[in-house]
């Protein structure tokens, strides 16, 4: 119970290498792309980057209040992973302010006056897409969003340390408090980040689309991570149940994905309005091969590798599905950013290339470094036994 990861140069020294290859080729590109479209390309990576990274550290966060609030005792065992993953949020939240305050001009044409004044659609929303307002709610929800995620952790050391039911009680409050603000995120922020780059365009069902996209891809790379561990010889107390929890989470979610795109696309389709279906005639004409992938990718790929109940409990099958899904799920926001920023124009080159490894280098090193600070197991933790017992 008192197990502590140490954590390997090894995977130290790579995590250093991807974030200086990264940064190197992050700057470089964006010298080499120096004019407006390639500065526009830049640009739309950095945040496509910002914001799929941030919302793998809220699934962390989101994570461990939903299991707070549904009382879910089985995934006790590795409660410190998604903990982990939830502590890259100062980070990437850091990161996604940078890329909006330098980067806005570039990405959203509803910053510049002339834009807004020839434009009747763009005008009659400036009350809600202006500046101020924009980085208000950024401040807002993030900054609360932090502070609840801080505290849980907070809770779960000092539950460690001096055991009882107080601080499970106090994350219980916390976590709801969480979740009623992640409802309220998750939408306004989709909206501001991601749809704003289209303003022309809208779906009530983006939000969830969004959320399905970071939800499943956070339950992947916590995947990831736990069997990572338990290959190094930690965890021994996460069994076959254990995995299989995550497996049929991966699977679900993937579904639960395609559900919300399906039902997004198929609504706009069948109503043929104009002013909705030119996102995706935009995304069709000139990503067709995008387009498709993704839902090989990101659901029929799953499915069918996690479809049978054995696959779910095999850690190789597992770590299969979880890269399938980080990739495919990283192409469906470089779908949503790239056709709304640079239109035809995006491409695979240095800038896609260099701002992921920076990204992934920083997770990993922030992810594992955070795993040091603390026991791997919450030995304290009220419903142990139950996850120590668990079984599916």
């Amino acid at each position: 119970m008192d197990e502590k990861f140490i954590f390997p140069q090894r995977l130290k020294t790579i995590s250093f290498a991807l974030m200086a290859i990264g940064l190197i080729g992050t700057a470089a590109s964006f010298f080499l792309y120096s004019d407006e479209e390639g500065v526009q390309r830049w640009w739309a990576n950095m945040l496509l980057n910002a914001v799929f990274f941030h919302g793998i550290s809220m699934a962390g966060a989101f994570f461990l209040a939903a299991t707070y609030v549904a009382y879910n005792g089985s995934i006790t065992v590795f409660k410190r992973v998604p903990e982990a993953v939830a502590g890259f949020m100062p980070y990437s939240a850091l990161l996604l302010l940078l890329v909006l305050i330098f980067g806005h001009s570039s990405l959203y044409e509803w910053t510049h006056a002339d834009v807004v004044e020839s434009d009747p659609l763009i005008h009659a929303k400036v009350g809600y897409l202006n500046l101020p307002f924009f980085f208000g709610r950024f401040a807002f929800f993030v900054g609360i969003l932090l502070l609840l995620s801080y505290l849980m952790r907070k809770n779960s050391l000092a539950e460690d340390q001096h055991g009882g039911i107080t601080y499970y009680k106090k994350n219980l409050t916390v976590g709801s408090l969480f979740l009623l603000f992640f409802a309220i995120y998750i939408s306004v922020t989709s909206w501001d980040w991601l749809m704003s780059l289209d303003p022309h365009w809208y779906s009530t069902m983006f939000g969830w689309y969004t959320f399905a996209s970071f939800w499943v891809t956070g339950i992947a790379v916590m995947t990831l991570v736990v069997v990572y561990l338990k290959k190094r010889g930690y965890l021994e107390v996460v069994r076959e149940g254990h995995l299989h929890d995550l497996g049929k989470l991966m699977f679900a979610f993937s579904v639960f994905w395609t559900y919300l795109v399906f039902c997004q696309f198929m609504l706009i389709w069948y109503a043929n309005i104009p002013e909705e279906t030119g996102y995706f005639r935009q995304r069709y004409d000139h990503y067709m091969w995008l387009f498709y992938t993704i839902f090989i990718m990101n659901f029929i790929a799953p499915f069918l590798v996690l479809m049978s109940r054995d696959a779910k409990r095999k850690m190789q099958i597992l770590i299969i599905a979880a890269c399938i899904i980080i990739v495919g799920h990283f192409i469906d926001f470089y779908l949503i950013v790239m056709p709304g920023t640079v239109g035809n124009k995006g491409g695979f080159g240095l800038p896609e290339i260099a701002p992921p490894l920076f990204f992934a280098g920083l997770l990993i090193f922030v992810v594992f470094t955070n795993l040091t600070k603390a026991n791997l197991i919450p030995k304290n933790h009220p419903f142990l036994d139950e996850s120590l017992h668990h079984t599916t």
